[in-house]
């Protein structure tokens, strides 16, 4: 999880184009709070989280009232945890000071510490915190990544990945992957129109 932001980075980095930058969290962390909040389908209330960006904070709340069951208290501690974000492992004590309590979260925020210090620690600034990002409802199980370029934020995610803990079997054990794809698409229109 910290090789795969770096060689993204890198490879990003030597492209004439904007700066980019790679937001990251973690499922577990996600799932655990729900959880401690008083979800009882973490995955119900990601998928509304999810659409925090394209329908604001205001209908994010009623819908995860009406379509995750979550009571009012208990939405605007979901909303207060997408709001955080930082580019050091400081984010952990904000998250903290919530007060929500369960072993997938404080899982959740040391794996994601570890990412984004162990990142900051080789290259400064590529990676932030951003407990927002969702990523692949259905299958990714730890850390998720979304690479937006300064100016283009419009245009999405030009990179994104994660962690799939049973990415491959050989019918007796399972293994674990994580990777990041390339939008080449993405990665056109600016740079055709930068010429």
């Amino acid at each position: 999880e910290i090789e795969l932001p770096l060689v993204i980075g890198e490879a990003l980095a030597a492209l004439p184009m904007p700066p980019a930058r790679i937001r990251v969290n973690n499922r577990k962390l996600a799932e655990g709070f729900y959880r401690g909040v008083g979800a009882g389908d973490a995955a119900a209330v990601l998928r509304v989280v999810d659409k925090l960006d394209k329908i604001g904070p205001a209908a994010v709340a009623q819908a995860l009232g009406s379509q995750a069951g979550l009571t009012l208290a208990a939405a605007r501690a979901c909303l207060a945890l997408a709001g955080i974000g930082s580019s050091d492992g400081s984010f952990a004590d904000q998250v903290k000071a919530l007060g929500v309590n369960d072993p997938l979260l404080d899982e959740g925020l040391e794996e994601l510490v570890r990412v984004v210090d162990g990142v900051a620690a080789i290259r400064p600034g590529l990676v932030m915190a951003d407990l927002r990002i969702a990523r692949g409802l259905d299958y990714y199980t730890g850390t998720v990544f979304e690479t937006q370029m300064a100016g283009f934020e419009h245009l999405g995610s030009i990179c994104s990945g994660g962690r799939y803990d049973q990415l491959a079997s050989d019918g007796k054990n399972t293994y674990p992957g994580v990777g990041i794809s390339l939008g080449v698409s993405r990665l056109l229109v600016p740079l055709i129109t930068k010429n």
